[in-house]
């Protein structure tokens, strides 16, 4: 039996899939590491720890699966956007991974939005601006605090680029993960030189840009006895996380809509023409090929809200969990079943760090309104799950302003895993809301680019119709929307209300 190999390296967690020729998952395995944090405006990582955690991933996901190693067709891997590491010729690492999260480079991001006239830079990379987080940015630090770094480099590695270099030996990226540099125009799919030599970066510092799902090299010997896997084993290209993960949903034609409700919440829909002129500047990724691409608004606050308030009220009901044995988070879900839509007035505003969508405030908080001497647990409970509702309603209304047609949202993410959850962004937003059935949507994209490379599946689109199912589906109650209409406009007026006082604010 032949299977194929996905790596999911996220923010704090690696996630390793065997799948077999069907795309069915066979056995995964997970390690978490913690990111370094020497200052506030400073995440790294030691490229070394993504390396180890993919051996034992490989390792442990093929026992699992109960696979042997000469059984593994193909190797895939998607990872975080905007992650940056520079490498010698040799592919040594000259210094650690500024994750995505970094802030270091504020000063240079001001500079390159100083000098790039914005419509431009938005037209050419789908972002609304050249951020801290931007590897451009990123890059011209290195060569204005780095130099001796900056000489050094043979090139500038994302993530993808970094582990494919290990396996392979390869200097080699793909288009969606270049998407997120600001330094790649999205619309010809190749570096944008101009913006490049403007700052003296020279544009031969950056990998050959290949498509996704190609065939990025064999495993190189050395890489193979460490891995466990037989030499020449073919490796590909994915996609960036959010993309692989919209292709593992079936979110490939227009009109479709995928929300991912983990940490933040992240909403994507695929589009054939982005629409430049609006004036919401959502961000525009790469799709998996040069015939789409993907809006992408999103919130840095969702589940981890819900998260917070586990962690920092929910003692009692976090030790219940474990006397029975079951999550948490279903412990949660009941307290919250037995309290009616709205909260019995309470209403929680959700944007704790900072507002990114449906506009820019990064000085907006999380308020929760409407305390009483009657309110308790399960009130906030609730009423943190319709704030999301909220939040992922003013996203897709963006969207449809834009001119987007959205019948139906599938939803993903380990909030989709709730019920009432489900339920309640289905009458917040008068739209079905479509539970999926993998919980892995971004290794089975990955999966579905390397079966097609492969040769296994004629298309994209063929894959996805053998793999990609549904569990469940959410019909909004109209009762329950009428009252959550209510709900909705009042969030809007609170934002209204407190813009105000979070520009004054201390």
């Amino acid at each position: 039996m032949e299977c194929l190999l996905t790596l999911d390296v996220g923010t704090t967690s690696l996630k390793t899939c065997v799948f077999d020729a069907d795309l069915n998952l066979l056995g995964h395995f997970s390690e978490e590491y913690k990111l370094l944090t020497p200052d506030p405006n400073r995440v790294e990582l030691d490229p070394e720890t993504y390396w180890e955690a993919s051996k034992r991933g490989i390792k442990q996901a093929l026992e699992a699966a109960g696979v042997n190693p000469g059984q593994v067709r193909g190797i895939a891997i998607t990872t975080q956007g905007e992650t940056l590491i520079p490498v010698d010729r040799d592919g040594r690492v000259l210094h650690k991974a500024l994750v995505w999260l970094d802030a270091r480079a504020e000063e240079e991001a001001a500079v390159i939005t100083g000098k790039v006239d914005a419509d431009e830079f938005y037209r050419t990379t789908g972002l609304p601006e050249a951020g801290p987080a931007c590897p451009i940015s990123k890059v011209l630090w290195f060569k204005r605090h780095m130099p001796r770094v900056y000489e050094a480099a043979y090139k500038f590695l994302l993530l993808e680029d970094f582990l494919i270099n290990r396996f392979t030996g390869k200097y080699v990226t793909e288009q969606a993960l270049m998407t997120s540099t600001g330094y790649f125009d999205i619309n010809k799919g190749v570096l944008w030189k101009e913006i490049l030599e403007a700052f003296g970066i020279d544009p031969g510092l950056f990998p050959e840009i290949l498509p996704c799902g190609a065939k990025a090299g064999s495993l190189k010997p050395e890489a193979a006895r460490e891995l466990g896997l037989k030499e020449d084993t073919c490796v590909f290209t994915a996609a960036m996380d959010q993309v692989a993960s919209a292709v593992g949903a079936g979110n490939i034609k227009p009109g479709m809509v995928t929300e991912t409700t983990g940490t933040a919440l992240v909403i994507a829909a695929t589009t054939l023409k982005p629409d430049y002129d609006n004036a919401s500047k959502v961000t525009v990724y790469r799709h998996f090929d040069m015939d789409r691409f993907i809006l992408l608004p999103y919130s840095p606050t969702a589940g981890i809200v819900l998260k917070w308030f586990r962690d920092s009220f929910c003692e009692t009901e976090t030790e219940k969990s474990r006397q029975k044995g079951v999550p948490v988070y279903r412990l949660l879900d009941e307290m919250a079943e037995g309290v009616p839509p709205l909260s019995c007035g309470l209403t929680l505003f959700p944007h704790f760090a900072g507002m990114y969508s449906p506009e820019v405030n990064t000085r907006a908080k999380g308020v929760l309104f409407g305390i009483g001497l009657d309110t308790r647990k399960e009130h906030v409970i609730r009423a943190i799950l319709e704030s999301i509702g909220y939040m992922l309603r003013e996203n897709i209304e963006l969207l449809e302003g834009m001119g987007l047609e959205i019948s139906e949202v599938r939803s993903l993410g380990g909030g989709s895993r709730s019920r009432l959850w489900n339920s309640i962004k289905a009458d917040i937003l008068k739209k079905k809301l479509i539970e999926m059935e993998s919980e892995e949507s971004t290794s089975l994209g990955a999966a579905i680019l390397t079966a097609r490379a492969l040769g296994l599946y004629p298309s994209v689109e063929a894959a996805i119709e053998k793999s990609v199912r549904t569990a469940g589906i959410y019909s909004p109650s109209p009762d329950n929307s009428a009252v959550y209409e209510k709900g909705y406009e009042f969030h809007k007026k609170l934002y209204s209300g407190l813009k105000q006082l979070f520009e004054e604010a201390v």
